[in-house]
């Protein structure tokens, strides 16, 4: 006897056994007992909700021959007939049946009576593929419909569907299955299967199916046909491609332990296996939401996965917060790179350094750049940044940077220029704050692009004498710092406290190295990945 898959041997052959959609079948049900039969129906949820199903048990629930509970009795010649068998009940996929002669032939066919049903139904499944002229043959028929025909049109993208369609049919709206309704059902096949499998396993297909009763039980057909005595949820990621879920956590384990070795040899497995970093990176958000849920409630989690949560309980909330930033941005970044595995390398970097002690005491540091504008000359000509902050602000102009911004409209003509391209991409970013003769102030977003600016600073001068036809001396920091130097900038203004002029020293700003972000990928990569970032 061949093989029949799980879900086609459990498919719901009556309404009693459907799961879920309650009050769906409700209404279709009442419909049949009261005879108030509609001439169209729309269907219209996610794949594997039940809609086909649903549409073939109504379409012979309309014709049962005893039907006295709104559900098919089970016993008559209809009930017990072979759904593929009836002729009178027609289904048909829009997907490969799309144009308008196919359309055409059921308007011709709708004009025959039935054969032997009280009606004859047609089963549109995903009609949303229907072509405009079929779509409009269609409105035809669904406008002076023959009163023994039943149309039901089965849809993932109602928005596809015309407006004059729509306005001809009842529709119903079909909702994503809960988990606890999956597992329900995934133990119920597996009692009748006699087979056995781990709980989290179970709950685990229930919730990677996403609401959909088919997926989960094609997952579990799938899982029961690989015959091993002990299937673990490392089973169940490796059947759809996935990162297992304790690989998940070893990898932000890694982050936030600033394993910066580890997170690279993470990352080119994981790309050497072809995965997903999309979904790895909204797994990684998914824990940090698990985990801030862990550290404010009781058994919420599984005792088993609390133990995995409760490694990283004591970790800040606020850096979970900006590493859950940053991997938004990575997110978004991944899905229009055609390089995703040095972007995650370098933002899985960046994202380890919100847990580096050592780090986080240097940008502590680097946020007091400008607390004491008194302090003694000799020693602040020590910090070359702060010298250059100073000497913007000495002589900051408003009519200078007015004139420098409309200037700098310009650095868009440089994003072609093969030697400018990379810092034009860069500095497009970058916001000039303050604009003196000699001296320019500007701020970004982020350290990161902070750290580009330090490293190309001889270029960024080289590209702004492109565009100003004068040498300038830049300085760059972040919106954050940029915003406590403007706060303390008008105090002073205001206490009439005056800045002066200081000495530049001219060093190699190329050779710095400002952080150790920059020590990090530079190493790692050379001077090509970051020159070239964006």
């Amino acid at each position: 006897m061949p093989y029949i898959s799980l879900y086609r041997k459990y498919r719901p052959k009556t309404f009693s056994d459907v799961v879920g959609q309650e009050v769906v079948i409700k209404i279709l049900k009442n419909s049949i007992l009261t005879g108030k039969i509609g001439h169209a129906y729309i269907f219209s949820g996610p794949r594997g909700t039940g809609k086909t199903s649903i549409a073939k048990i109504f379409s012979k629930a309309v014709n049962c021959l005893e039907n006295d509970s709104g559900d098919l009795c089970g016993k008559c010649s209809v009930c017990l007939s072979n759904f593929d068998d009836e002729i009178d009940i027609v289904e048909i996929d829009a997907a490969s049946n799309n144009g308008v002669d196919e359309i055409r032939e059921i308007r011709t066919n709708v004009k025959l009576v039935p054969n032997h049903l009280k009606y004859k139904v047609y089963i549109i499944d995903e009609v949303h593929m229907l072509s405009t002229s079929a779509f409009n043959a269609l409105l035809k028929t669904l406008e002076e419909p023959p009163s023994n025909v039943i149309f039901i049109l089965a849809t993932t993208e109602f928005n596809k569907i015309p407006a004059t369609v729509i306005s001809r049919c009842q529709k119903f709206d079909f909702k994503k299955l809960t988990i606890n309704q999956i597992e329900n059902r995934l133990n119920y096949i597996l009692d009748k299967e006699n087979k056995t499998i781990k709980p989290e396993v179970v709950e685990l297909i229930s919730q990677l199916s996403d609401g959909g009763m088919r997926d989960a039980i094609n997952m579990l057909d799938q899982l029961i046909s690989l015959d091993k005595t002990d299937i673990d949820t490392d089973d169940v990621y490796n059947l759809i491609g996935d990162v297992s879920e304790n690989k998940i956590f070893e990898l932000l384990k890694e982050i936030t332990e600033h394993d910066v070795k580890n997170i690279l040899e993470s990352v080119d497995l994981l790309f050497s296996e072809g995965k997903n970093f999309i979904n790895i990176t909204n797994r990684l958000q998914t824990i940090i939401r698990n985990i801030i849920i862990y550290n404010n409630s009781d058994n919420y989690f599984s005792k088993e996965y609390e133990q995995k949560l409760n490694n990283f309980a004591k970790i800040d909330l606020e850096k979970f917060l900006d590493l859950s930033s940053i991997l938004f941005k990575l997110s978004n970044e991944l899905k229009k790179t055609t390089n995703q595995k040095v972007l995650v390398e370098i933002y899985l970097l960046k994202a380890s350094l919100i847990f580096d002690k050592k780090n986080i005491e240097k940008v502590n540091k680097t946020a007091k750049i400008s607390q004491n504008i008194e302090i003694n000359k000799e020693t602040k000509k020590d910090n070359e940044k702060e010298i250059k902050i100073n000497n913007s602000l000495c002589g900051a102009d408003k009519s200078l940077k007015n004139s420098f911004i409309k200037e700098y409209e310009n650095i868009k003509e440089f994003l072609s220029n093969k030697e400018y391209n990379s810092v034009a991409n860069l500095m497009q970013k970058a916001i000039p704050e303050v604009v003196s003769e000699k001296n320019v102030l500007f701020s970004f977003k982020n350290d990161f692009e902070v750290v580009l600016f330090d490293k190309n600073i001889i270029e960024i001068q080289k590209l702004l004498k492109q565009i100003f036809e004068k040498k300038y001396s830049i300085v760059a920091v972040n919106i954050d710092e940029w915003n406590d130097i403007k706060k303390e900038y008008i105090y002073n203004i205001k206490n009439g406290i005056k800045y002066e002029y200081i000495e530049e020293n001219e060093q190699n700003e190329k050779s710095k190295k400002t952080t150790i972000l920059e020590n990090t990928i530079e190493n790692l990569f050379g001077d090509s990945i970051i020159n070239n970032e964006d």
